[in-house]
């Protein structure tokens, strides 16, 4: 009966164990086996009647309720302190020898013996027909007597016969499910394999399908699933009998079978994921929208969200991918229109949000009517981060803005990289030469200005082998154009000015390339972002004092290369001047004197006075947290503490309770060696666990776990975009938007595609239609 009982699972009074599946059985839900109870079959959870046949067939199989309890006291007037006995399932011949009435069953819950056989089987139309067996008898005293008149009874006599014929014919038919049950098994078999070669492909951002014709035909052109499966077949016995069965039409390899399997897969992992932010105490919104190939204007939904667990006293930061979802009206209430219907979609309740991260257009981040003013005026405590990384970019483009030497220097070194990328030959000039592991040239970022250190860097370690090259070009080409290119790059290199920038944007890069690659990590929180941020401040400013030995580095390199120092005197240009004027505009050509003025030290304080201003939002969300800090703890005095922790819970009423004040104030006593040996909040939450205080300074907990939670940047949605690029290209151009998204929360989050149930998913596939294979058990 293995076909009749798939997912629920029924288990005897003789503890066999069978598998069972309720939901195809055309059973309804109130008359159906409770399994969770001890005696499922008892006669009291069913109606007189039971006309569904597999109903009945679980009954007999599950096996008679005969419960061995302490039975309850009669209070009818016939049976007065009598009650029922376990030695009534057993008749005694003369040899005293126990013989089991098998038919008689007695229910706890109507408190009355019944016929089980008769219940199920017997004929209700005849005209010997009684129901007092069915409806159950509770007359103790008599209870023999009725027992022995009712086994002789035409009524009894013929149900026990038609209950034979029902169990010889159930022997029957296991034997025949059996072979269901194998063949099911087979197919189940065949899907997992499917089921692993697609995650094997998506996790790669490898496209499935191709130009597919028939599968006994050799196709060079076939896509790579049906390549994967060829393959496994050569080594797998399973899959080699589904392509060489001819006989067989249905091997589930179409594409639509593909596209339903991934739906499956996708829906699943989303299910997981937003389980996963449902249990958490709160999550942060991280979205960030660009134009595919096609155009088409894609949103990145990213939620940030932290997960305590209390078992192993740990924290884990999560910052999860839920799917590509298309915009159509890109103003500030068309994008809080989208994240309200994914939100309701995926069933997250929008009041556990505290926090937003976006970029700095005006949309996302205006404080009037752009979509973090909109989300604060329906969640008050839901704190706008202005992304960390986007910021320091426009840190460094103001920076370049300074002045048009600065940002001139740029096209000289992405030109220089064209000329030499652009051609063979040139490349392996330089890039090869007689050392292959050299550094070679990189192209400048037109949008990542910190990844700039790396062609700054490239070209300052690379730069007399560079003009080596170009003299090079110069003596030995004869096309007449590479050579004034190559005439007119070198001039550009062979000069002070150009050098001494060279070493400055050198400087100024390099840790700005190390804080915003730091900033990208998911671990990092914002008092961590500070502290970088702090660092880069100290930097530049440490900077600002040593512009001599700027000028002395590029003064060594320019006399290794014999580039004079001294500036040629040029002749002075002059404004004109007018009838009255006193002394006209002298225009001065920047000079070695006045450098340090003209460029360094605007470039220097624009880098410090931006710094400062635009990151004053993330900053005053800082201040929030601030006491929580444990430096600071220990720090501030009580007073200061009492007022930050006031603050503190007006601002997250409905997180923290008014006991919040005297938490802090106990583990500042209680935790003070411990305090003093760990520096961020999220340490001071791993400190409550491990000593499992967490009952104890629960609010405190809550404090840390919102801290983490909030957004630091939005790289997450922005490395979303690159599998983005990748998986819909050009030659994919007409995917679907839901096979995108599918594809792309398999691919981004493939990690935790090991969590997926395949038993589950087949299940799910087998009962999204009807299919032409049981795949059911």
């Amino acid at each position: 009966m293995e076909s009749n009982f798939e997912n629920g699972k029924i288990q005897s009074h003789n503890s066999i164990e069978s598998n069972v599946d309720f939901n195809n059985l055309g059973i309804s839900d109130d008359f159906s086996l409770d399994l969770n109870c001890e005696f499922p079959t008892d006669r009291g959870k069913f109606p007189d009647i039971i006309k569904n046949s597999n109903l009945k067939r679980q009954i007999i199989s599950f096996g008679p309720c005969k419960p061995n309890i302490k039975f309850p006291l009669s209070t009818s007037k016939d049976s007065i302190n009598r009650k029922f006995s376990v030695e009534y399932y057993f008749t005694t011949n003369l040899s005293g020898q126990k013989i089991p009435r098998g038919w008689l069953c007695y229910s706890i819950i109507l408190d009355k013996v019944y016929c089980e056989s008769c219940w199920l089987f017997a004929d209700r139309k005849h005209s010997y027909f009684k129901s007092n067996w069915i409806n159950g008898i509770d007359d103790w005293q008599h209870l023999t007597l009725k027992i022995n008149k009712h086994e002789s009874s035409i009524q009894h006599i013929e149900a026990v016969k038609l209950r034979t014929i029902w169990t010889k014919n159930l022997t029957i038919d296991q034997s025949i499910e059996i072979l269901i049950s194998k063949e099911a098994q087979k197919w189940r078999d065949i899907l997992t394999r499917l089921i692993k070669i697609i995650l094997f492909l998506t996790g790669g951002n490898t496209a499935l399908r191709g130009n597919e014709r028939k599968l006994s035909e050799t196709n060079p052109s076939e896509g790579n699933f049906i390549r994967a499966v060829r393959l496994l077949a050569e080594f797998d016995p399973v899959l080699n009998s589904l392509l060489l069965t001819e006989q067989s039409r249905v091997k589930y390899l179409s594409w639509k079978i593909q596209n339903e399997l991934i739906e499956i897969l996708a829906t699943n992992l989303q299910q997981l994921i937003c389980e996963e932010i449902r249990s958490a105490q709160c999550f942060s919104i991280i979205i960030d929208s660009t134009q595919d190939i096609t155009k088409i204007d894609q949103v990145s939904f990213i939620f940030r969200y932290t997960i305590v667990d209390y078992k192993e006293s740990k924290l884990e930061i999560k910052e999860s991918f839920l799917g590509f979802y298309p915009l159509d009206k890109h103003d500030a209430e068309g994008h809080v229109n989208l994240i309200k219907a994914v939100l309701n979609t995926h069933n997250l309740d929008i009041s556990k949000c505290r926090g937003q991260g976006y970029d700095g257009a005006s949309v996302m981040s205006g404080c009037f009517s752009g979509v973090q003013k909109r989300i604060s005026d329906i969640i008050p405590n839901a704190s706008f981060v202005h992304c960390a990384a986007h910021n320091l970019n426009l840190v460094l483009s103001d920076m370049a803005k300074s002045t048009p030497k600065m940002l001139n220097f740029f096209n000289i070194v992405q030109d220089l990289f064209l000329f030499f990328s652009s051609s063979a030959p040139r490349w392996a000039t330089l890039a090869l030469g007689d050392d292959i592991a050299k550094i070679v040239l990189k192209k400048v970022c037109t949008t990542r200005w910190e990844s700039r250190h790396n062609a700054v860097f490239a070209l300052k370690f690379r730069y007399k082998d560079v003009l080596k090259s170009l003299t090079s070009i110069i003596l030995t080409s004869d096309k007449k154009e590479e050579k004034n290119r190559a005439k007119g790059l070198k001039k550009k290199l062979e000069s002070f000015e150009f050098v001494l920038i060279l070493f400055i944007w050198e400087q100024i890069l390099r840790p700005f390339y190390l804080v915003s690659k730091k900033m990208q990590s998911i671990e990092t929180n914002l008092h961590i972002a500070c502290e970088y941020l702090q660092s880069a401040i100290t930097s530049i400013n440490n900077l600002r004092d040593n512009y001599e030995c700027l000028v002395n580095s590029a003064t060594d390199l320019c006399n290794s290369w014999g580039i004079p120092v001294n500036n040629i005197k040029k002749r002075k240009v002059f404004s004109k001047t007018f009838f009255g004027d006193l002394d006209g505009d002298k225009r001065y050509d920047i000079a070695q004197d006045n450098l340090k003025v003209k460029v360094f030290l605007p470039v220097i304080d624009t880098a410090l006075v931006q710094l400062k201003y635009r990151f004053l939002g993330l900053q005053e969300v800082v201040d929030k947290f601030n006491f929580l800090q444990p430096q600071n703890m220990l720090q501030f005095s009580e007073e200061n503490l009492v007022k930050a922790t006031y603050d503190f819970i007006i601002f997250y009423e409905k997180d923290i309770s008014s006991d919040f004040t005297r938490q802090v104030l106990s583990i500042k006593e209680i935790l003070t060696e411990s305090l003093s040996k760990i520096k961020t909040i999220k340490e001071l939450a791993k400190c409550i666990l491990e000593n499992d205080l967490g009952s104890l300074y629960k609010d405190v907990l809550t404090a840390c776990v919102i801290f983490t939670s909030l957004p630091v940047t939005v790289a997450s949605a922005e490395r979303s975009f690159s599998k983005l690029k990748i998986i819909k290209n050009y030659l994919r151009n007409s995917m679907a938007q839901e096979r995108l998204t599918n594809i792309s929360i398999l691919n981004i989050e493939r990690n935790r595609t090991q969590d997926l149930n395949i038993n589950q998913v087949i299940d799910n596939f087998a009962n999204k239609k009807a299919r032409k294979k049981n795949f059911l058990k």
